[in-house]
């Protein structure tokens, strides 16, 4: 308290210089600068000073990064890095260790490494820059998306002196990111990889660089190996695991819990990073008792579906980060907006408390199916082949290694089960939902799961046997495999696994709503068990009339499927929290009448990720189908770019601003 109203003294009487009409003409100062970590590992880094900054006219410092495999911004552009300057912030951007200019080997974000990297930088701009103080103290924010949102919590473990973090499209745990369920979520990982491996070994090698070639550079050796399990037996080790789960707020925030006001702001159609890994930040720093904010919106990793009305996301998401470090950089008394917010397809941003909304009910289904069919297949299309789409600024399209698809009628790799249909007026569904699979089944001879699947899907003819497995292209992977033995090292793996898939569809649409998928390995050895399934958290509208179904299914591209053929029987139990009135679909035994207590402990709550449960509420405000009463004052650095230089890789190996693709 005592450090909010001396933030608040200093904005009054004007030691926290704001920007003015007459200084911002004049445009900011951009100098570049090298600073030594603490291993003496050099950080390439860019500081812009808005117009007006000196000793005498101070301002608060924002430090932003960039996303994976790319590089800091050094040009204003006219993204979120031109507004902050607008408003009279100082913004120090970087090349994260291991990436573009900077020396050392990537870590993902581990606050020991990456976020002693950090406290570098803060350091340094003390020292070099008019940075605003409180009793000595400078005054420091933290924005941007992906691996630059993720580093803010990793350095707030160590440092204590961020006082506001803006994070886009994070995550909470990497092990649920990339292995949720034990499945690996193979899509990414081949993006991810193939992207990083490339740019943390060539751009450092850049006679551009200012602080020379770094040829010892690249990924961290446990990432390689991670990748090797992968494609060897189709599952990450424990080993692998922890690596990840040093860098993830569910584990070091355990014992370095992370108490600053941070705004999440975590896209729906997110499929590396989705609502439940974001909402899992917000839980975490809420629990520390300091101000937190969750913001769900549509695109991050991926971009918002055609479909969807537009909302103006990236000018809200800006408006709502301004109005964040005006709060709490600036200590001004400024509306930040609800606790939790959230906008589905259709385009309403809407107000509440919390995840899910206040007044919610849970929708049970419930549905049964014998002898579904688990043909083993790794198979990855070539990325080359979609470069071309990933030109738009807007980001990654929806892909079928980047998002889930609805089984078609007629394969027998799926089944759907109808839950409910919109009456009386559309069906909200915002919160994470509740979903238990019953499991038993055998093993069984390639042949006799693949008679009826190959006649119904034709595309499995292009896919070539190798033992017990169907392979295909492997695409930027295949020089791995080759380097592994070939494909005959991909065969099957000792325990008999099958990985199950549930995604729920808009019957009309014909599509996967917000084309998120829960994944779950199944122990085939151990007879029947039940598992609870993890399930992103959704943010939709079914329109009057509707219809909402679940599939339960054994195939995805998105996901990796298990390498075993086997023939299962599943029991599907659960319910997915709504706002409406949700009426019976036919045999289904979806229901509900849309009135709920808003309690705190309410159901419809799915697992969350790590040691974080995904979704207690925090009481209701009024009900989620109010729209927020005014849009946010505006930022935060592209995510989408980094998705798009994934793609690209290192084929582009200048230096860019960070809003772009």
């Amino acid at each position: 308290m005592l450090r909010r109203s001396l933030l608040v003294v200093l904005s009054v009487t004007g030691l926290v210089a704001p920007a003015t009409a007459a200084t911002a003409e004049a445009g900011p100062t951009i100098t570049h600068h090298v600073v030594t970590s603490f291993d003496d590992t050099p950080i390439e880094a860019t500081l812009f000073l808005p117009a007006g900054a000196s000793d005498d006219a101070p301002v608060p410092l924002v430090l932003r990064t960039h996303g994976w495999a790319g590089t800091g911004e050094t040009e204003v552009g006219s993204g979120t890095l031109a507004r902050l300057l607008d408003e009279g912030y100082a913004v120090l951007t970087w090349d994260q260790r291991g990436f573009g200019c900077s020396g050392g080997v990537v870590h993902i974000d581990d606050p020991d490494v990456e976020g002693r990297d950090v406290s570098a930088l803060i350091d340094w701009a003390v020292a070099n820059a008019p940075i605003a103080r409180v009793d000595g103290d400078p005054i420091v924010g933290m924005t941007g998306g992906s691996y630059a949102g993720g580093i803010q919590v990793s350095t707030a473990a160590v440092d204590d002196r961020l006082d506001a973090l803006a994070p886009e499209i994070l995550w909470s745990d990497l092990r649920y990111s990339l292995s949720s369920g034990s499945v690996v979520n193979q899509g990414w990982v081949a993006i991810l990889y193939s992207a990083g491996k490339a740019t943390a070994e060539l751009l450092g090698l850049s006679p551009e660089c200012a602080s020379g070639p770094h040829p010892d550079g690249g990924l961290h050796p446990a990432i390689d190996q991670g990748l090797t399990e992968f494609l060897t037996t189709g599952a990450v080790s424990a080993d692998t695991l922890d690596f990840f789960a040093t860098s993830s707020l569910a584990w070091f925030g355990q014992e370095r819990p992370v108490a600053v006001p941070t705004l999440v702001l975590q896209g729906s159609v997110d499929t590396l990073f989705d609502l439940t890994d974001g909402y899992g930040v917000y839980q975490h720093v809420r629990d520390q008792g300091v101000d937190a904010r969750f913001v769900a919106f549509c695109g991050g990793h991926v971009a918002c579906p055609a479909s969807y009305v537009d909302a103006g996301d990236r000018a809200h998401l800006d408006d709502a980060i301004v109005a964040w470090f005006a709060r709490h950089l600036r200590g001004e008394d400024v509306d930040t907006g609800s606790p939790v917010e959230y906008r589905t397809n259709e385009g309403v941003w809407r107000s509440t408390t919390s995840l899910p909304a206040p007044g919610s009910v849970p929708v049970p289904f419930a549905g049964e199916v014998e002898g579904l069919p688990v043909v083993p297949v790794v198979d990855l299309p070539d990325l080359d082949a979609v470069t071309d789409l990933i030109a738009p600024p807007e980001g990654i399209p929806a892909l079928p290694i980047t998002s889930s698809v609805p089984t078609p009628d007629g394969d027998p790799r799926g089944v759907t089960f109808p839950v409910a249909v919109a009456e009386d007026g559309p069906l909200e569904l915002f919160g994470i939902p509740d979903v238990s699979l019953s499991v038993s089944g055998v093993t069984a001879p390639l042949d006799q799961v693949l008679g009826p699947v190959s006649e119904a899907i034709a595309e499995l003819g292009a896919l070539d046997q190798v033992g017990e497995v169907l392979v295909g292209s492997l695409g930027p992977l295949d020089g791995i495999v080759a380097g592994l033995g070939g494909v005959s090292q991909l065969g099957g793996i000792g325990t008999p696994t099958a990985h199950v898939f549930v995604k729920f569809v808009h019957r009309e649409a014909g599509e996967v709503v917000n084309l998120q998928e829960g994944a779950i390995a199944v122990d085939l050895a151990e007879g029947e068990v039940t598992v609870e399934v993890p399930m992103p958290g959704l943010a939709y509208t079914l329109p009057e009339g509707h219809h909402l179904d679940v599939q339960v299914a054994t195939n995805s591209l998105m996901h990796a499927t298990g390498r075993v053929p086997a023939l299962l029987d599943v029991r599907l139990d659960g319910a997915i929290p709504a706002v409406g009135t949700a009426g019976t679909d036919g045999d289904g035994d979806g229901g509900g009448d849309g009135s709920g207590d808003g309690s705190e402990d309410g159901p419809g709550r799915g697992p969350g990720p790590g040691d974080t449960p995904g979704g207690p509420g925090d009481g209701g405000r009024g009900p989620a189908t109010q729209p927020a009463a005014a849009p946010l004052p505006v930022t935060g650095g592209s995510g989408l770019g980094l998705a798009a230089l994934a793609l690209l890789g290192a084929a582009t190996l200048r230096r860019r601003p960070a809003d772009r693709p």
